[in-house]
């Protein structure tokens, strides 16, 4: 927002108010590498030569090349890199992909092409594509809410339409949800997905029925016409992620109140099911997600009858998706516990009759995974994103509700402790962030170290009260 607006030369008191924030937050022992470096450029008079293969260096995820052209983009806006002679535009496809995805790339040819002095490698209709998404595509003020994507595509229609009368529409629109601290997040909210979640993890504590109504009603509400939820209100992309987490709540609240929406997304599931037997985020053919699999097998559990034919296969690809250290791609999460919970979850809840022939497959992944999360416990009792990093109450509800499904572990009741020691006076929980998207760069939502703690311990406590050990009961 503060390059358009400096190459927009417009709203000077925003900009110094952007500039603030960005000079605030660049010593922020918090930030990564990445958004340091993002926040030094764009700060900068002079701005340094940096590439984004360095800062993106130790980034693993399906989508690294993707995001390094994204970054390289970035970057090219901010003015710290020209354009990169070598990437092949013809190459660079936005159909078939997300919605803010395909804007995005878009953006990204355009601004490639642009930038080289070569308007003729993009055609008219590139340029239709992009204007008439961010023109009158979506139903909320900013692009499907996610102001990453609304932005960048800003900076490739001036371009080719300089002085537009839809960029400084569309800037005074997003400029609406700046935060009070001066800065604006990467989208405007992600309702739907956090009352899921937090749907989940009241039900594990038996919260007022007629809240907990009221929440499901709500999502019953907002689920899309193609059985599927998005992240949050008047968003057209669905995906298996809300999709997978509303079901469960759903189900676990009332299913037969729920009966038909749990059926619709019975049906979107197994439309978006892969061949290999996974799923991914978003569309039937992009890349299978060991965590969307094992949500998606959280949601359909329920009914494993009437799914066995999706369910089965979906457990076979868990087990040939694990890491010989035991963990799993982390897709979402900066946290290695939350990937292994949802995987050991999911795996618990097959009945032996229908996966008989995976039990020794289950047992492995199980044992490995929760030798992977001994091994990597620290003394305080608490778990980092990675191995060896600082505790955080959100990593360690993760590794937490990981064990429950082993029945015992040895180091369960040290995590419950950490836990209990970290509780705010008001009875929240502060973490660091643990989402991350766009993927490198973490986002935080502060309730969702409440949300995932409440889980956990009301997990917890409902396992010891049904058949824990007399000393872990005690304890």
């Amino acid at each position: 927002m503060l390059a358009l607006l400096r190459r927009e030369s417009i709203y000077p008191g925003v900009r110094e108010s952007l500039a603030c924030f960005l000079h605030s937050r660049r010593e922020d022992r918090a930030l990564t590498m990445l958004e340091r470096q993002l926040a030094d450029v764009c700060l900068s008079a002079v701005p340094s030569q940096v590439e984004a293969a360095v800062l993106l260096e130790g980034f693993e995820h399906f989508t690294a090349a993707r995001k390094r052209l994204m970054f390289d983009t970035y970057l090219m806006v901010l003015g710290a890199t020209p354009p990169d002679e070598k990437v092949d535009l013809s190459a660079v496809a936005y159909h078939g992909q997300a919605s803010w995805v395909g804007v995005t790339l878009s953006a990204v040819k355009i601004l490639h092409a642009y930038g080289r002095g070569r308007p003729d490698l993009v055609s008219e209709q590139d340029r239709e594509f992009l204007v008439s998404r961010v023109k009158a595509g979506s139903r909320r003020e900013v692009w499907e809410g996610h102001l990453s994507a609304h932005l960048l595509a800003l900076h490739a229609v001036t371009r080719f339409l300089p002085g537009s009368r839809l960029v400084r529409e569309d800037i005074d629109r997003i400029l609406q949800h700046r935060n009070p601290d001066g800065g604006l997040p990467f989208i405007t909210d992600m309702t739907v997905w956090l009352t899921a979640l937090a749907g989940s993890a009241l039900t594990k504590v038996n919260a007022d029925p007629a809240v907990l109504q009221r929440m499901g009603d709500y999502l019953a509400i907002h689920q899309a016409p193609d059985g599927g939820w998005s992240y949050t209100e008047s968003v057209a992309q669905t995906d298996v992620d809300d999709t997978t987490c509303s079901a469960e709540f759903l189900a676990a609240l009332n299913p037969s109140r729920y009966a038909e929406e749990l059926h619709r997304a019975a049906r979107y599931l197994t439309r978006i099911a892969n061949q290999d037997g996974g799923f991914p985020t978003y569309r039937r053919g992009h890349t299978s997600e060991a965590t969307m699999t094992a949500n998606a097998i959280s949601a359909l559990a329920p009914d494993w009858d009437r799914h066995a034919a999706l369910l089965e296969p979906a457990v076979d690809f868990l087990l040939q998706a694990q890491k010989p250290d035991g963990t799993f791609e982390r897709s979402w999460s900066s946290a290695d516990a939350y990937a292994i919970s949802r995987v050991l979850h999911a795996l618990s809840l097959a009945p032996h009759r229908h996966v008989a022939r995976f039990q020794t497959g289950i047992a492995r992944v199980s044992t490995l995974a929760l030798r992977f999360l001994e091994g990597t416990q620290n003394p305080d009792g608490g778990w980092g994103h990675r191995s060896g990093g600082p505790s955080d109450p959100i990593s360690t509800a993760h590794a937490l509700t990981a064990s429950l499904p082993s029945g015992s572990a040895p180091w369960r009741l040290s995590a419950v402790r950490y836990l209990m020691d970290q509780q705010d006076p008001d009875g929240g929980f502060t973490s660091i962030p643990d989402q991350a998207a766009p993927r490198p760069i973490p986002y935080d939502f502060p309730v969702l170290a409440d949300i995932f703690v409440l889980k956990a311990l009301g997990s917890t406590l409902h396992l010891l009260s049904q058949g824990a050990r007399p000393a872990e009961r005690a304890s």
